[in-house]
């Protein structure tokens, strides 16, 4: 009988360390608020301004699963399931895809770095996501407007905001290396006898010095046929400078079938006005070549934490475009009916 007990005794104790050795977390995040447009287009023609509630204007409302698993000798095993929707509405987000917005696994160490397979950002939204306006801030999607234009008629998009999804993707992230680290990123087109068909590279370099940090990145997205390219380049940095953390960003998108080319820059900064209370405020200036016009925006928030995991927030934008009449305000936003659109948000953001 005592056997019997230490036997059960000495599983009881492996399978809790297997259970201290792995993780699984559910979490999520809704963002939603009421946002007024300025001119946004009616029935038969013309403008008007409309209110509306909105879900995901600072970050995309979502829910998620991620686990580790220590593999032992500095290995570990990991995975990231993610889903997004409408808070507003309950809808499913990225076109109904049970989990459009992340799903891979991969293997890693400290010492060697990262691969993962799956679903996955390229390091052009990578590179939004640590040094844009949209991500630095509650801005979101308010700052995504000019980097997601068109240029001579030639959709372009530069995806520094809303970021590249890569399906059947394999990513390599190092580990640092005295502040350095890079990337790279090989997404399949998986077209029988064309190999360039639909295929995604990207590429980045990155340096972390304390409150310094810089990074260049690239990707190339081929068409159906591989005939031709959508490419962009850009570069991010931010410094932390006591309460003010400056930011700048500069990206370019081409296509290479048409040569249209958009060049984008931004520059702004984070204010820390108390723990609770942080201002931030943007310029953008996007320049379009073959004779299209440019475009500026200008956005400002102010961001009230509540608590750890949720904080009010409120802000506006003003954006001109000489190209174009009708014109989002922002990624996926309501199109304006004139050459010129403003918009107030007021949200509230919670993660759990």
């Amino acid at each position: 009988m005592k056997k019997k007990l230490l036997v059960a005794a000495m599983l009881a104790a492996g399978t809790g360390m297997a259970h201290a050795q792995s993780s699984v977390t559910i979490y999520g995040l809704i963002d939603l608020g009421l946002t007024y447009y300025s001119s946004a287009p009616k029935t038969g023609g013309g403008g008007a301004s409309l209110l509306r509630m909105d879900s995901g204007i600072a970050q995309g409302s979502r829910i998620g699963f991620k686990g580790t698993e220590d593999l032992g000798g500095g290995l570990n095993a990991f995975f990231t399931l993610e889903t997004g929707f409408g808070a507003d509405d309950g809808s499913l987000g990225q076109g109904g895809l049970i989990f459009g917005r992340q799903s891979f696994v991969g293997i890693g160490s400290k010492q060697w770095g990262s691969v993962s397979v799956g679903r996955q950002y390229d390091f052009m939204a990578n590179l939004g996501g640590q040094y844009a306006m949209g991500a630095l801030s509650p801005a979101g999607s308010f700052a995504w407007g000019l980097h997601a234009d068109a240029a001579h008629g030639t959709a372009l998009n530069n995806h520094i905001y809303a970021g590249d999804r890569t399906n059947n993707s394999v990513k390599y992230n190092s580990a640092k290396m005295g502040g350095f680290s890079f990337g790279l990123m090989y997404g399949f087109g998986e077209v029988a006898g064309n190999n360039s068909a639909g295929r995604t590279t990207s590429a980045t370099g990155q340096y972390d010095n304390g409150a310094f940090s810089s990074a260049l990145s690239y990707t190339d997205i081929k068409d159906s046929t591989g005939s031709y390219s959508t490419r962009m380049y850009g570069i991010g940095a931010t410094y932390q400078l006591g309460a003010f953390k400056p930011f700048g960003v500069a990206t370019q998108v081409k296509n290479t079938n048409t040569s249209a080319k958009a060049t984008t820059y931004e520059l702004g900064t984070v204010y820390a006005l108390t723990p609770l209370w942080d201002l931030s405020a943007a310029y953008q200036f996007q320049s379009r070549n073959q004779g299209v016009g440019n475009a500026q925006a200008l956005i400002a928030m102010a961001d009230y934490k509540i608590s750890k995991r949720t904080d009010l927030y409120v802000g506006a934008v003003y954006d001109r475009d000489k190209g174009y009449n009708a014109y989002p305000v922002f990624g996926g936003g309501i199109q304006s009916a004139t050459g010129n659109q403003s918009a107030v948000r007021m949200g509230i953001r919670h993660r759990f």
